[in-house]
């Protein structure tokens, strides 16, 4: 039954990614929304801006919760049921926020909201690779994940657009979205079989020193570029580009994202994810560093240097998805969701840890610092790269 419906899901494949991409919409704009409205709710509720920040706090938190243990929670139910209540799960949370507006309440809603986001790309990745046709995995998972890259170019201007109607409007719009990609999705989508599994199938994959490598490459790959872009406003302003401009270079940066998440899915198809990891990761380091020195000889120069931290920091993604999926069936085969779970974890611990040298780099020393430590994060990747799993992957170890 389970063969049926995927070799009905591989003929109609992109029936289903287009519907995963719509729901990583959702997850990126919910993500981002909050930073163009973060005034105007600051007034709302008579807070500061610091205090409701923690809406977007308490969201990534509930991303990093959300990812592995939830995974392991709902792995008894099949893959479409468990998709399906994810997204409208997270749509009711979105719909308690615009109807009981209430900031406490909010914060609740915002941590069950970053659980689903979690809880979704272990499962939206899971699914991608399962209905996709083996040699078009990694661009359906690019297109997976473009979703995702669509909201960082758009989530903050939707919302602000949205909030004309109303301040809270666009917690509504996501949850109504949510409730019909959700439709959609028991329509649709094939039922595909889960396999269950307990807490205890992730610590199974710390037993392998491999895993705990590509746990770490994740980190530090996904972490390289946002070692620059958090705090990317303080350098452009530190270049003196006016606020007009930097609005412009955030657009051509989410912009050469979306590219670069598609061209990574392409690359991963034709050499495979080490390979496609490594060139990646190589160019990361020469395009990264170049923020640390380019503006010395004209600063509209480190526009470049921008557009290529976006292009080759999204590039990584497909390749970092397919590497991890190799690894766990590799080393973990009757667990291979936990695996994954843990990787998706990886990703946003990077973005911690980036956040953290980044503001440490900025306050102590110089935000121009910043694309050299992006630059030693992708030199960091690529060592463990090549040093521990260029062996595995190629059967010499």
């Amino acid at each position: 039954m389970q063969t049926t419906s995927l070799d009905s899901a591989n003929k109609g494949y992109l029936k289903v990614i287009l519907l995963l991409a719509l729901s990583s919409f959702c997850m990126g704009v919910a993500e981002f929304i909050v930073a163009g409205i973060l005034t105007p709710l600051g007034h709302r509720y008579h807070l500061s801006d610091d205090d409701i920040g923690y809406m977007s706090t308490i969201y990534a938190i509930g991303v990093v919760i959300g990812a592995p243990i939830l995974g392991v929670l709902v792995s008894r139910f099949n893959y479409k049921f468990q998709l399906a209540s994810t997204i409208s799960i997270f749509g009711i949370s979105n719909l308690a926020i615009f109807i009981f507006d209430n900031f406490a309440f909010s914060l609740v809603a915002r941590f069950i909201s970053g659980l689903m986001h979690g809880l979704f790309f272990v499962i939206a990745t899971v699914i991608a690779l399962k209905v996709s046709p083996k040699e078009k995995a990694s661009f359906a998972l690019s297109l997976m994940v473009g979703g995702l890259t669509l909201a960082l170019v758009s989530g903050v201007p939707l919302g602000i657009y949205l909030s004309r109607f109303d301040l809270l409007f666009p917690f509504l719009f996501l949850a109504i979205v949510s409730f019909i990609v959700s439709g959609l999705i028991l329509v649709f989508m094939p039922r595909i079989t889960s396999k269950k599994h307990g807490l205890s199938s992730l610590f199974l994959a710390f037993k392998f020193k491999i895993l705990s490598i590509g746990f770490l490459i994740t980190a530090f790959t996904c972490g390289s570029q946002f070692v620059s872009y958090i705090y990317l406003r303080v350098y452009l302003e530190a270049l003196n580009f006016s606020p007009k401009d930097i609005v412009n270079i955030f657009l051509i940066y989410g912009i050469s994202a979306i590219l670069g998440n598609l061209l990574g899915g392409k690359i991963t198809d034709r050499f495979g994810s080490f390979k496609a990891l490594m060139i990646i990761l190589i160019l990361q380091i020469l395009s990264f560093s170049s923020l640390s020195y380019i503006f010395f000889l004209k600063p509209y120069l480190s526009i470049l240097s921008i557009i290529l931290l976006g292009f080759f920091g999204f590039a990584s993604i497909a390749p970092l998805k397919m590497l991890s999926s190799f690894l766990a069936h590799r080393f973990t085969p009757d667990s291979i969701s936990s695996t994954i779970s843990l990787n998706e974890g990886s990703f946003n611990v990077g973005i911690a840890l980036a956040s953290f040298v980044g503001g440490l780099s900025s306050a102590y020393i110089s935000v121009f610092s910043n694309g050299s430590l992006s630059a030693l994060f992708s030199l960091l990747a690529l060592g463990l790269l090549l040093i521990f799993v260029r062996k595995v992957y190629y059967g010499r170890a």
